[in-house]
């Protein structure tokens, strides 16, 4: 006989087993001495297999070592449990793994830990009443393993019967004599009361507990919570108030009482205890991070709450300085409020923890893009490659940046950089970095090198919709292709209707060719539909307004233009003859 320490796998969770395998009742064919032997060295070499992951020799082990010694029923079990396991959609598979398992159990019924795992399954496959025959058993067996105790009354409680789930309650009873009273057997009992809609019970058990501790702030908080569950909203307040008059430090009961003001519409209470609760220090930061960033989502679009919002993260940090998730918090919300420099300051502290996420870096990197600031994010992105020196993302940046800065040299040996480190499968990224390449040529005013290279982006990655503008609005501007631009243009449009960028291109091809209602039509949308007027918007609008025979607003536009562009001759020209030139 071999007793010892073995290990089998339970829905993801390794299970410890212990005991003799061979205490097993004889079933079927009797092995002899030495099939046993045989047995009990297949078996031993099956765990082995299962320790090293080999799964499919593991179960082949087990199979054999059954076949030699059929009447075992825990080896038996061990098949079964297998078989069980990977059966997926099987029913035949399914029904033997669990028929062995289900032996093993009959034949063996005081063994504790393959008929826990037994057990567990049934609860997991709404046998309920074999689970119940199980637990019984068991907690006969082993009356003072509570893991077995909770099962037993968990499974009486799920009947719904209300004679078992009157027994289920007198099971929790036994073990808070030995554990005492305490929320998580409360919240069981409840729920217990709950399936069979006992709400006298519910809140006897409520106020059983409070007798039990009642300069409690958990057990006041979960008092607060079960009567706010009924709608009793002002006994719920009265025991959230004890919380907070027991313990004023407690951000618990502050915590809780900010999600009954939010729950109840009560937005003025909500918004004091939010603040009340967040600069309590005892606090836990992940609740702390749920609870701000419920606030934010509801209230970052009012412009008013924006500086209270910034005093709670002051606090925050002031009390976590540490804590990157905090940073990561702070910039997303200044992200959404279009504070970029701050939010860039955010992230830099939290890159500044931990700088080993690229793509914080990356964000970083475009958070400067959007604030103007091409150096700083040039500045960032060489430091990155310090860390990550094969991260295609930063050289593509990079090249923006140095693009905008007209370093078009080190901007085009950037993009090459990041074409032979992307992964070649990743077309989307190689048609951008092709399409930013061709931008750089236009910049440097060599045209037939941009349009090769948008071209190549769009055959790579035919919607690349940004290639697609730039490539069909310069063709206008060159007076090239037209009737391409107008088809490329249009394509732009019919995915993003409301695109004032692709709306400005698709107006200005229409001019260059003469098409000047149309080129109207669709300039205004694009007006429409822009959230900031720029130079090149309003410049396209006066000279469209003039072909159109409406010189008075093409010269508010054209003066509109110049406010942007106060240097532009061709704009000043405009605005004093108060009529279009061509060049």
């Amino acid at each position: 006989m071999i007793s010892g320490l073995r290990s089998i796998w339970f829905w993801g969770a390794s299970v410890t087993i212990v005991g003799s395998l061979f205490a097993a009742s004889p079933k079927g064919k009797v092995a002899d001495n030495s099939d046993k032997l045989k047995s009990d060295y297949i078996f031993m070499e099956a765990l082995r297999h299962h320790e090293r992951d080999s799964d499919d020799a593991y179960f082949d082990l087990i199979n054999r070592a059954h076949e030699l010694d059929p009447a075992n029923s825990e080896l038996a079990f061990y098949k079964g449990y297998y078989g069980f396991m990977i059966s997926n959609e099987d029913s035949i598979a399914f029904n033997d793994g669990y028929n062995l398992m289900k032996r093993h159990f009959n034949e063996n019924p005081t063994e504790f830990y393959n008929n826990f795992v037994y057990g567990s399954i049934n609860d997991r496959i709404g046998q309920s009443e074999e689970a119940l025959r199980v637990w019984e058993t068991l907690d006969s067996v082993y009356p003072s393993k509570t893991e077995v105790t909770f099962k037993l009354a968990e499974a009486l409680a799920a009947s719904r019967d209300s004679a078992k789930v009157a027994k289920s309650i007198e099971v929790y009873d036994r073990i808070e004599k030995s554990q005492g009273k305490n929320i998580p057997i409360s919240t069981r009992k409840i729920r217990a009361f709950f399936s069979t809609q006992d709400t006298a019970s519910i809140l006897n058990e409520v106020k059983s507990l409070l007798k039990a501790s009642p300069r409690s702030v958990e057990n006041n908080v979960f008092a607060g919570d079960i009567y706010a569950m009924f709608s009793a909203n002002d006994s719920a307040l009265y025991y959230y108030n004890r919380a907070c008059d027991i313990d004023s430090t407690s951000g618990l009961a502050y915590y809780a009482k900010a999600n009954f003001y939010k729950n109840t519409g009560d937005s003025v209470g909500y918004d004091r205890e939010v603040f009340r609760a967040l600069t309590r220090e005892s606090l836990d930061l992940d609740t702390k991070l749920e609870l701000m960033t419920n606030y934010i989502r509801a209230l970052y679009e009012n412009p008013a709450q924006q500086p209270r919002i910034q005093e709670l993260f002051a606090t925050l940090i002031d009390q976590h300085p540490h804590e990157v998730d905090i940073h990561e918090l702070y910039c997303s919300y200044l992200m959404a409020v279009q504070d970029y420099r701050q939010a860039a300051e955010q992230l830099g502290y939290a890159i500044d923890i931990d700088p080993s996420h690229e793509d914080r870096w990356a964000t970083l990197m475009t958070l400067y893009i959007q604030d103007g600031d091409y150096e700083k994010s040039a500045e960032v992105g060489e430091k990155a490659l310090r860390y990550f020196p094969d991260n295609a993302t930063i050289y593509h940046i990079l090249g923006a940046d140095y693009t905008q800065m007209k370093n078009y040299d080190e901007a085009l040996s950037a993009f090459n950089t990041a074409l032979e480190k992307i992964d070649p499968a990743d077309f989307e990224q190689q048609s951008q970095i092709n399409s930013a390449i061709g931008d750089l040529f236009y910049s440097k005013e060599e045209t037939d090198s941009a349009f090769i290279y948008y071209d190549k982006a769009i055959a790579i990655d035919p919607d690349n919709l940004l290639a697609l503008n730039n490539c069909a609005y310069y063709l206008a501007v060159e007076g090239r292709d037209l009737d391409r631009a107008e088809t490329m243009s249009a394509r732009t449009i019919r995915e993003k209707p409301e695109d004032a960028t692709s709306l400005d291109t698709y107006a200005w091809i229409m001019f260059k060719k003469k098409n000047y209602v149309e080129a109207q039509a669709y300039i205004e949308k694009a007006i429409a539909n822009t959230e900031e007027l720029s130079e090149e918007l309003c410049h396209h609008a006066g000279d469209i307004y003039f072909m159109n025979g409406d010189p008075k607003k093409a010269v508010e536009y054209w003066e509109k233009a110049l406010d942007f562009e106060p240097d532009n001759e061709l704009l000043k020209r405009k605005v004093k003859h108060k009529t279009y030139f061509y060049e």
